[in-house]
C-alpha cells in the first residue's frame, strides 16, 4: 500500500502525463480528447498544486463553446461532451464523425452534466483562502478573479441553453437526449427507453476494446443505437426545438438534474458576488422549480430520486449512484439512510448501480463499478447537510482503495480491482482534492 506522499506524487505526476497544454485527457489511448465533466474534476486536482493551470483546463473548454453564429444560433451556449483539439485515431466516435466540421474548434454534438460552476465556486474558495492564509499569494486571488471575470458569462450562456433547450416547457427538469450525454453512458436505468431507438445499420469500428477487455465495456447493440442517435442529431441540423420534439430518446436523468441543480445554485452565488444581479434572480428562479418538480422522480421502492422515461412518462425505477447525489443538490430529501445502507452491501464505497439490484454487474461500465468523482460528490453533499461522520466513512472508504489500488477509471465494489482505463486524471485529481489531509476541501 503506497503512502499518502507517494500517492500524491503519482496523482501530480498522473495529470502531468496527460496534460496536453492547456485541457488534460481523461487518459491516453482510450479517451485522447477533452471531455467536458471530466475537465471540471481534473481542474480541481491541478488547482491543489498549479493553480494557473487549472483555470487553464477551463479557458480551454470553453475555447469549443457554440455561440449565436454556430449552426443558426439556437444552441448558444451549448458546451459539447467532447472538444476535439487535436485528432487521434485510438477513440470512435472521433471528430469526423459529428457533423461539426464545419467549427473552427470540432466538437460533438452533445453535452454532458454541467458541474461547473459548482467546481469554478470551490476554486474561487480555495483561492481566497490560499490569500488569506499567505499574503504573498494573493496574485492567485487576482488571477482567479480575472478569470471568473471572463468565465461568468459563458458559464450563464451555457445553463441558460440547459434550460431553454433542455427544457422549453419549463417543467423544472431538463431532458437529455443520448445516454453519453448523462456521462453514465451504461447505465441500466437507460435499457428500458433506448430499446425505442432503432440500431444503426452503417459500418463503423469500435476502439475502445482495443484498450479494454470487453467484460468492461457496453455490448455492440448498445453502440449500434448510440451511433444511431448521434447520426440523428446530425440529421436534425442540430435544431434543438426538433431533437427535443422527434428524438426516440428522452430522458429526466437524476444524475444531469442534480448535477444542474447544485451548480446553479452555485452559479446564483457566483453571480451574486460578482454583481451579476439579474444573473442571480434568472438562475434563482430555475433553481425554485426544479425543487418542487423533482419530487415527482422519488422512488418508494429504493427511497432515493431515479430518473424518468419522458417519451412515456414513467419512472425508470432503477437505483443508481446518480440518485444519491440529493444532499449535494440541495433535494428535500438528502436519502442519507439510502447511502448508508449502499456502503452496508459493498467493501469499498458507492457503486455506480446498487448491489442489490437485479441488473447489478460490477465489471461493467456504469453497470456496477465504483466511480471515484461520484463519491466525492455525494460525500461532499452529505457533508453540508450534516452528515459529516457517514460523509467521512465515503472518503476514508475512496482513500483505502485508492492507496491498494492506484487511479484507475473505475473499480470493482466487490473486491477493489481496477478497471478500464489506467492512470485516470479525473480519479487523480480526486485524490489531491479530496481526499489527501492537508488538500483543499
Amino acid at each position: 500500500m503506497q503512502s499518502h506522499e507517494q500517492l500524491q506524487t503519482v496523482a501530480r505526476e498522473t495529470l502531468r502525463k496527460n496534460d496536453r497544454g492547456g485541457y488534460t485527457l481523461p487518459t491516453q489511448g482510450l479517451y485522447p480528447f477533452q471531455w467536458n465533466w471530466d475537465a471540471g474534476i481534473t481542474a480541481l486536482g491541478w488547482m491543489t498544486f498549479d493553480p494557473a493551470r487549472a483555470w487553464r483546463e477551463y479557458e480551454t473548454l470553453f475555447s469549443g463553446q457554440w455561440g449565436p453564429d454556430h449552426f443558426g444560433g439556437a444552441n448558444d451556449g451549448f458546451l459539447a461532451q467532447i472538444t476535439f483539439h487535436q485528432d487521434s485515431d485510438t477513440y470512435f466516435p472521433g471528430p469526423d464523425q459529428w457533423g461539426t466540421d464545419s467549427l473552427a474548434i470540432r466538437t460533438s454534438s452533445i453535452s454532458q452534466p454541467p458541474l461547473h460552476a459548482t467546481m469554478l465556486r470551490w476554486m474561487w474558495k480555495e483561492a481566497v483562502r490560499t490569500s488569506e492564509r499567505d499574503k504573498t499569494l494573493a496574485p492567485q486571488r487576482d488571477m482567479a478573479e480575472a478569470c471568473l471575470q471572463e468565465l461568468l458569462p459563458k458559464v450563464i450562456a451555457h445553463h441558460r441553453w440547459w434550460y431553454r433547450c433542455r427544457d422549453p416547457q419549463g417543467t423544472g427538469l431538463v431532458v437529455n437526449i443520448h445516454p453519453w450525454e448523462t456521462g453514465m453512458d451504461n447505465s441500466p436505468a437507460w435499457d428500458d427507453p433506448q430499446s425505442a431507438v432503432l440500431p444503426t445499420q452503417r459500418p463503423y469500428v469500435r476502439k475502445d476494446l482495443n484498450h479494454v477487455d470487453a467484460s468492461m465495456r457496453p455490448p455492440k447493440i448498445f453502440y449500434d443505437r448510440m451511433v444511431s442517435l448521434m447520426d440523428f442529431n446530425s440529421a436534425c441540423g442540430f435544431d434543438p426545438k426538433r431533437i427535443f420534439a422527434e428524438c426516440p430518446y428522452r430522458v429526466n436523468d437524476i444524475g444531469i438534474i442534480s448535477i444542474l441543480q447544485r451548480s446553479s445554485i452555485d452559479l446564483v452565488a457566483l453571480c451574486q458576488e460578482f454583481g451579476l444581479q439579474d444573473a442571480a434572480k434568472e438562475m434563482q428562479q430555475h433553481v425554485d422549480r426544479t425543487q418542487v418538480a423533482v419530487e415527482s422522480l422519488w422512488s418508494e421502492r429504493w427511497q432515493q430520486y431515479v430518473s424518468r422515461n419522458a417519451r412515456t412518462g414513467a419512472l425508470l425505477d432503477v437505483p443508481t449512484s446518480a440518485g444519491l447525489m440529493a444532499a449535494y443538490a440541495g433535494f428535500q430529501k438528502d436519502c442519507a439512510d439510502t447511502v448508508d445502507s449502499w456502503l452496508d452491501e459493498t467493501l469499498y464505497g458507492i457503486p455506480s448501480t446498487r448491489s442489490t439490484y437485479i441488473g447489478f454487474e460490477p465489471l461493467r461500465y456504469w453497470r456496477g463499478p465504483i466511480w471515484q468523482h461520484i463519491n466525492m460528490l455525494i460525500a461532499m453533499g452529505l457533508a453540508d447537510r450534516g452528515h459529516v461522520e457517514l460523509a467521512d466513512r465515503i472518503r476514508v472508504d475512496s482513500e483505502t482503495l485508492l492507496r491498494q489500488q492506484g487511479f484507475h477509471e473505475y473499480y470493482d465494489p466487490t473486491d477493489g480491482r481496477g478497471l478500464g482505463g489506467g492512470e485516470f486524471s479525473w480519479t487523480a485529481a480526486t485524490y489531491l482534492y479530496w481526499i489527501k489531509p492537508n488538500a483543499s476541501r
